[in-house]
């Protein structure tokens, strides 16, 4: 392991343990207050769900580069408790790599999309602070393109990409329209098929900016939208 890894890994890790010290002080404090999972659980998925949105930054590493991944999800938070969706994410800066063709005249970059089925569960809400766990399954594609002289992208190899991603999250709700989010986890790849031989499993970070689009409807027009605050 590189010292970029090792270091990037050991802050990882120390952000984690911060995190999960806070959700054991936090659910010892409520321990009393708070029904158990299950009647939680069934308590939620009665309730009528409101349409969750948001958009999320995944940072990450490949070859020893900074790799920021974009996401974004729709789906429903029932309860503000459990949330279900899919979401659609992409390597937003291309890694550059030294492919051995002697066809190739040019840079060769690493690609990477994929959809996401994801689920949350939120452990613990106030009016701004928002705690949870949430993971989501990976189905994309990993390849390598050339930009040839006409600027046509070429795929050079492609594999078939499946990940595990587990992360805890922390919201914090700044003013009633605009918040911000922040949490850790790690992209596990249990599945590459044959042509890309590059790693994608990796410590990651999560950075959001969180708009609460039914407070600003219900700022503005004074009725209710059915979509998560």
């Amino acid at each position: 392991m590189t010292a970029f890894k090792l270091i990037f890994s050991i802050k990882v890790a120390l952000i984690f343990m911060l995190l999960l010290n806070l959700e054991i002080c936090l659910a010892q404090n409520e321990i009393t207050q708070k029904p158990p999972f299950e009647e939680q659980f069934k308590t939620s998925f009665r309730t009528k769900p409101k349409l969750d949105v948001k958009l999320d930054n995944r940072f990450s590493f490949i070859q020893d580069n900074d790799v920021r991944t974009l996401g974004v999800k729709v789906g429903l938070s029932f309860n503000r408790k459990f949330k279900l969706g899919v979401g659609y994410n992409w390597m937003v800066n291309s890694v550059g790599y030294d492919f051995q063709d002697e066809a190739i005249a040019g840079p060769v970059n690493l690609e990477y999309f994929y959809y996401s089925p994801y689920v949350e569960y939120t452990f613990y809400n106030s009016r701004r602070w928002e705690f949870s766990l949430a993971t989501q399954l990976g189905f994309g594609e990993a390849s390598y393109q050339f930009t040839n002289t006409d600027g046509v992208d070429i795929k050079l190899e492609e594999s078939l990409m499946l990940s595990y991603e587990p992360a805890m999250l922390i919201d914090y709700k700044i003013i009633r329209w605009f918040g911000i989010g922040t949490g850790v986890g790690y992209r596990l790849i249990y599945y590459q098929s044959e042509g890309v031989n590059e790693n994608y499993s990796s410590p990651e970070y999560v950075v959001k900016i969180k708009v609460y689009l039914g407070e600003i409807v219900r700022t503005f027009t004074g009725k209710e939208w059915q979509i998560d605050d």
